[in-house]
């Protein structure tokens, strides 16, 4: 993967080209502009389905929903012998799957730390840094930083995650925080197997709380709205296609909101190709998206958590975001499409260990020990296919 970060006013006479998307393969049923909830299709004979890795001209990418570290979850990591924390089996079963693609993304919803008197929990998250270790050594390449949760730890919070990827992991792409008016002013473009790819994130608030007039650039905002629409226009003559990663949607509903479809509308009009949510903790349906001006978009609309110990059984259930870029040439000229796109359930295990799983992969013997089982909450395989098939459509 190469990142190159391009600045707006380098490109002021760039060529344009149009790079039209076509979304899943010709078979699938037809899907809804308005987010209603119709939805593609899937028939996948490998449940995880194990992509096509390092081909050029085409690009697999994965995306993770919150990753949520709660205090139980650090505290398990906590090593004695050494003091430090390891996070590797929060991943472990599911590591396989993510480093089969060309490029994994996760949602880092909780903001990282190197001070021990700043780890905590909901509702102001501090999580130690070894977590970043975990993340780069399972096969993530591109971390979303841009979150309700970004400012928990104000300034100092932002500097530190920053400052912890670059020096340590300096070809992870990190999205949505920056460290400079100049940074903030760039559009990040991921380079991977001869395709160009726009990336953003932006989260819709912050909790409530301001950045400070001199750290005005530090988090990218849903309310910066000219300027992020102007960004994805000017995408279109940097990239072969745009990918937007949001945070946005209301807590806990499995249906997107008017804000949020109508967001997204327009950044599909403005050029985003495959727009990707968090925030709402659960899952939401996916589809491709037309606009009533006739522009395509692939959306997933929340991809739930990765992993968390939220105490609600939907909240357990989440999705990876799986999608196909392939470059063509067709009449002389370049072509990029979305050629398939996809959504497969996780299971966020909370018992003595935390850790997430495929769905598919997961067990009866686990779920039994799961601690909303101790709750008295339906929380078995059943109960989570159901749930999923309710809001996707997919049937197990």
């Amino acid at each position: 993967m190469k990142r190159t970060a391009v600045c707006l006013s380098a490109f002021a006479t760039a060529i344009f080209f149009s790079f039209p998307v076509l979304a899943g393969p010709a078979s699938e049923a037809g899907t809804a502009a308005d987010g209603s909830g119709q939805k593609t299709q899937q028939v996948q004979d490998n449940p995880n389905f194990a992509p096509v890795k390092d081909q050029e001209g085409t690009v697999t990418l994965i995306a993770a929903g919150d990753d949520l570290i709660h205090a139980n979850i650090y505290r398990r990591a906590f090593r004695p012998d050494t003091g430090t924390y390891d996070f590797h089996s929060l991943y472990e079963p599911v590591k396989d799957v993510i480093s089969s693609y060309d490029l994994a993304v996760i949602n880092q919803e909780t903001i990282l730390v190197d001070n021990p008197a700043m780890y905590s929990s909901y509702p102001a998250f501090g999580t130690p840094q070894e977590i970043g270790e975990a993340l780069a050594d399972t096969g993530f390449d591109i971390i979303l930083s841009a979150t309700n949760h970004t400012w928990d730890k104000g300034e100092y919070g932002v500097r530190n995650t920053l400052n912890y990827w670059k020096t340590n992991y300096p070809d992870i792409t990190l999205l949505g925080i920056h460290d400079s008016p100049e940074d903030w002013n760039t559009i990040d473009i991921v380079e991977k197997n001869g395709i160009r790819m726009a990336m953003f994130n932006y989260t819709y608030g912050l909790n409530g709380m301001h950045l400070p007039g001199h750290a005005y650039y530090m988090v990218d905002l849903l309310g910066n709205r000219a300027k992020f629409l102007g960004d994805v226009r000017a995408a279109e003559n940097l990239a072969d296609i745009t990918i937007c990663f949001l945070h946005i949607g209301e807590e806990y509903h499995m249906q997107p909101t008017a804000f949020q479809m109508s967001y997204v509308q327009t950044l599909v009009d403005c050029g985003a190709d495959v727009v990707i949510c968090a925030h709402p903790h659960v899952i939401e349906p996916f589809q491709e998206v037309v606009t009533p001006s006739g522009n395509h978009g692939v959306v997933f609309w929340s991809c739930g958590n990765f992993i968390s110990e939220q105490v609600r059984t939907e909240s357990m259930l989440g999705g990876l975001a799986c999608v196909t870029i392939q470059k063509t040439e067709e009449n002389g000229a370049p072509v990029t499409r979305v050629s398939d796109y996809r959504f497969l359930p996780v299971v966020s295990h909370m018992s003595m260990f935390n850790a997430v799983y495929m769905l598919s992969d997961y067990t009866e013997e686990l779920a039994a020990f799961h601690y909303l089982r101790y709750l008295g909450q339906d929380f078995t395989i059943p109960r989570l296919w159901a749930i999923w098939q309710s809001v996707t459509g997919e049937v197990h």
